[in-house]
């Protein structure tokens, strides 16, 4: 028998399947493999790219550090052109017709013009550097006068060197600095004024300006100025510079830093005693008579205080001359005036008049004293009341006087006779904008027992404006 187990020999057919089978496997083999050195080949790629974006990145990184490095080195250089610009510009205004340069200095001429601009540029960086530390100051300083004008009220003041000195003076004063300049602006009335509320105007808006040192603290015109400045955020940069012992009032009141320069100005006003001997006081019934020993033609002032007090508010007031004003139409007090007019008939002695205009400044005839023997308000015309304490748009066409020099006293007067008057918008029931700067009233005095109110004759119309202010919790 055989050993071996019985096997049925493959059919064709099996061994084609088999063979087929075979085939079919090794082309599937064959695939994968094709497929995995495409696999490997693609792979070998992007490890190829990988590598050339990490050095890329490398390389950004390495821009995007030195990038930072250079944004800190220019955030730094603005902040110090920042500096540069912002904290270095200070501009100093100088009403030079009140705020007059020492006669100490005036005499020594062209030096005394370089020591003057030296005391002022140092006592002004001194200031600054206690105050606001220490910067490389730029400084700028504008003095805007009448020179005409101030060098005849000098020369009769009784020392001839004084006039003749005062040209060269100015010289000193605009070659001890580029930046300093003495003007003369002439003439013409409130020139200097103009030209100072103007820089002010312009020079306290610009960035790079640190402080504006003002020096008109003598006139009250400065006032409706500077708090418009004030009102629109720019009190931080304002410095007072102080020339006489006492600022105006309403300049004072504005709670400002105050800069004083010791034997830089003179102190006081200059007065008619300084010019020429005080004459008797005058009336409308009597004249004024020549001093004895001299024609009735002698060059004197015409003094208006029967006390004999000064006149002059600053240097033009000196050279100035009271005289007649042509009556003008009446003006509804709205308009510009809270003053009524009346007949006046006091005007001065022909023969004063005379005398007075002929010593006077040609130049400086347009100004006016306050004639203490009647009220403000029986002045003709009287002063305008919108000119001295607010704006007045009339200018030179308003029919009330913009030329009188006023003293402390005759402003609280105009302050007190304008609140027995209604503001328009107030009486209107409107609002106003002035608020409590408004220089007309928002309440009746009289309150609820105003007797005008009780006739219905009383001029303050509007809501509560009987009633007492502090009830409603406002300020009139």
């Amino acid at each position: 028998m055989d050993s071996f187990p019985n096997t049925r020999p493959s059919s064709p057919g099996q061994n084609l399947r088999i063979k087929s089978c075979i085939e079919q496997l090794t082309g599937e083999i064959q695939s994968l493999l094709s497929d995995n050195s495409l696999h490997n080949d693609y792979i070998k790629k992007l490890e190829s790219d990988l590598n050339v974006y990490h050095r890329a990145f490398s390389d950004v990184n390495a821009e995007l550090a030195q990038y930072k490095t250079q944004m800190l080195e220019a955030d730094k250089q603005k902040e110090d052109l920042e500096a540069r610009l912002k904290g270095h510009r200070v501009v100093t205004l100088i009403d030079g017709d009140g705020a007059i340069f020492s006669k100490d200095l005036i005499v020594q001429g062209q030096t005394g013009g370089l020591l003057a601009a030296q005391r002022l540029s140092d006592s002004i960086i001194q200031h600054l550097s206690e105050q606001y530390g220490s910067h490389q100051y730029q400084l700028w300083v504008y003095v805007f006068l009448n020179k005409k004008g101030l060098m005849e009220t000098l020369g009769r003041l009784g020392s001839p060197s004084l006039k003749n000195n005062f040209e060269d003076f100015v010289t000193g004063f605009n070659q001890a600095a580029e930046r300093f300049s003495m003007l003369d602006v002439g003439n013409a009335k409130e020139a200097a004024d103009a030209k100072i509320k103007c820089h002010l105007e312009d020079d306290i808006r610009l960035p790079q300006t640190f402080k504006v040192i003002f020096a008109g603290c003598h006139d009250n015109g400065y006032v409706t100025n500077l708090r418009s400045q004030i009102t629109a955020g720019y009190k931080n940069k304002l410095i007072l510079l102080k020339s006489y012992a006492e600022m105006a009032s309403g300049i004072a009141e504005m709670d400002l830093p105050i800069l004083a320069i010791p034997d830089l100005f003179v102190t006081q006003k200059l007065g008619v005693t300084e010019i020429a001997p005080r004459l008797p006081s005058y009336s409308s019934a009597t004249k004024v008579p020549p001093p004895a020993g001299e024609p009735k033609e002698t060059n004197k002032q015409i003094p208006v205080n029967p006390q004999n007090a000064l006149l002059p508010t600053s240097y033009s007031a000196v050279a100035a001359v009271s005289y007649k004003r042509f009556s003008t139409p009446e003006l509804d007090s709205s308009e510009g005036s809270t003053s009524s007019e009346s007949d006046y008939d006091d005007d001065l002695p022909h023969d004063a008049v005379v005398a007075a205009m002929a010593s006077s400044n040609s130049s400086l005839n347009s100004s006016r004293y306050i004639n203490p023997n009647i009220p403000l308000s029986k002045h003709k015309p009287p002063p305008c009341t919108l000119f001295y304490l607010a704006t007045c748009k009339h200018g030179s066409s308003c029919k009330y006087s913009h030329d009188y020099y006023l003293e402390a006293e005759h402003y609280e007067v105009m302050r007190v006779n304008a609140k027995k008057q209604p503001c328009p918008a107030a009486n209107r029931g409107e609002v106003c904008t002035w608020g409590e700067e408004c220089c007309y009233g928002h309440y009746c005095s009289a309150f609820s027992k105003c007797h005008f109110l009780k006739q219905g004759r009383c001029k303050f119309i509007g809501v509560n404006m009987h009633k007492d202010p502090k009830s409603l919790n406002i300020s009139g």
